[in-house]
């Protein structure tokens, strides 16, 4: 029998839990609250590698839908057997893109190692002045992709915001992994950190001044996007009864590009510096924590559903049905 550890005189803090969890088995922790929740949504939304699931699925993969979010043992316990192949292939193959994300975490910019720093930087230098890095952030600049809620735009362009940034992103980091396949956006949780993170490199030409004295979210504001019933209330505010543009991209993005000031503060110029991403990574993520307990999505048909210039076959067919589920695009949020 392995000895036990002396029991330490003081609570575990929070470095002291982190190590007693790298002892654990498996290395990473499991929450089946959280895999559960995906794991319906996913099998809710009857989308996987592009198809849909058989529009007649017996009682029982109603069951296992259902049951998902009490967690995934009891998913697979009530997952329908055959003669139901399809459904339950369907299902090992929705367990495996949770796994598959699982491997690609995007962190707390704050719980990074100095050597993890290291390496984001790093592949940012090697990147810095070649086309394709020059040419991804002149994307953002190109006010036609309609992604922000501006003059001009129209009201499509509201319910493009999220999406639209989730697949550039998405492309960034794709990029980076090309120089360093091991790094990831890490993400500024900017409502509990009032710290800009200055690490950050910062190329040539990129001006990071004083920021304002105020103007970032509190945990408050983000807590009370989280509970918004639709996903036109959560991303950009009241609409009915009352215009109150207060949701998401004004309250927990504009301000916080305003309060960085600088290149970071006009639409034009802030896709320049590489703290961006970090900023749209915490973006992204409230998001998807909202669309854990929610199931609406962007109002979009046609063109405007299509997340340009990626969205010919050719540039990756993105849609904003096809960036609505983080597991399926292969990465999650520590």
């Amino acid at each position: 029998m392995t000895p036990k550890k002396a029991v330490a005189a003081g609570f575990p803090t929070a470095e002291d839990a982190l190590e007693i969890a790298s002892e654990w088995a498996p290395a990473q922790l499991v929450d089946s609250e959280e895999i559960g929740l995906r794991l319906g949504r996913m099998m809710a939304d009857g989308q996987i590698d592009g198809t849909a699931m058989a529009p007649s699925m017996p009682a029982e993969a109603g069951a296992a839908t259902h049951t998902a979010a009490v967690g995934i043992g009891e998913a697979v316990r009530n997952a329908p057997t055959p003669p139901v192949p399809m459904e339950m292939e369907h299902l090992r193959s929705l367990v495996a893109r949770i796994v598959r994300a699982s491997q690609r975490v995007r962190k707390d910019q704050r719980q990074l190692s100095g050597a993890e720093r290291e390496r984001f930087n790093e592949a940012l230098r090697r990147l810095d002045g070649t086309p394709a890095y020059k040419d991804l952030v002149a994307v953002h600049e190109d006010m036609s992709h309609r992604h922000h809620t501006m003059n001009g735009m129209g009201p499509e362009a509201t319910q493009r915001f999220l999406p639209w940034h989730r697949a550039y992103c998405l492309k960034f980091e794709d990029l980076l992994r090309t120089a360093d396949p091991g790094v990831t956006i890490p993400y500024w949780d900017y409502a509990g950190d009032h710290a800009r993170p200055d690490w950050v490199w910062k190329p040539s030409g990129v001006n990071r001044p004083n920021p304002a004295a105020s103007g970032l979210p509190t945990r408050a504001t983000i807590d009370g996007l989280l509970v918004r019933p639709t996903y036109t209330a959560f991303t950009f505010g009241r609409v009915m009864g009352g215009v109150r543009p207060d949701g998401l991209e004004v309250a927990a993005h504009n301000n916080v590009h305003n309060w960085c000031r600088g290149t970071l503060g006009s639409p034009m110029t802030s896709s320049r510096d590489p703290i961006f991403f970090l900023l749209h990574a915490n973006v992204d993520r409230i998001w998807d924590q909202w669309q854990l307990t929610h199931t609406g999505g962007p109002n979009l048909a046609g063109a405007d559903a299509g997340l340009d210039p990626w969205w010919t076959q050719a540039a990756g067919g993105l849609t904003a049905d096809g960036v609505k589920d983080i597991t399926v695009l292969g990465y999650s949020y520590q």
